[in-house]
């Protein structure tokens, strides 16, 4: 084999390995959210519950979701996003937010957050074929924690 069939043999297999750790911990966390359910994002805020829950909704309500389904003696908060589809109309996608909050013993409340995103690729498949995945590293969790942190200043 020549030097330059064994030189380009290399550089594939390098360019074919290059993002596999990111691929890899996409996998792993993939099939762990099948076995153990999706894992929420968690913070812990001090103060009343319900103002901590008021803020929760109210956040959810900024960035875009129409409420769903809540309960403040529940510590439940869920709602959906708008509906975007595809150039063709041939599919659509969704974001869901769900948020529950539990009361710590310290006094404090404790919320957790998952943002989920529901696509429906095809409908010659037929209704309510869509496939919901997780957004584990979505820029929504970061927006939810400091739209709940600037409702509880007020």
């Amino acid at each position: 084999m020549s030097r330059l069939a064994v030189g380009s043999l290399v550089a594939a297999t390098c360019l074919a390995f290059v993002g596999c750790e990111s691929t890899r911990n996409d996998f792993t966390a993939g099939v762990r959210e099948k076995f153990s359910g999706p894992t929420y994002k968690i913070r812990a805020f001090s103060g009343e519950s319900r103002a901590i829950f008021d803020a929760a909704r109210d956040t959810a309500k900024q960035l875009g979701f129409r409420i769903t389904r809540e309960g403040a003696a529940q510590g439940v908060i869920e709602g959906v996003s708008g509906l975007d589809s595809d150039a063709a109309l041939r599919g659509t996608r969704q974001q869901t937010i769900k948020v529950r909050l539990e009361n710590l013993a310290n006094g404090g409340t404790e919320v957790r957050v998952l943002f989920t995103e529901v696509v429906e690729d095809d409908f010659n498949k037929g209704a309510g074929q869509g496939t919901e995945t997780s957004l584990r590293d979505s820029p929504l969790y970061e927006s939810f924690w400091s739209g709940m942190t600037g409702q509880l200043v007020r």
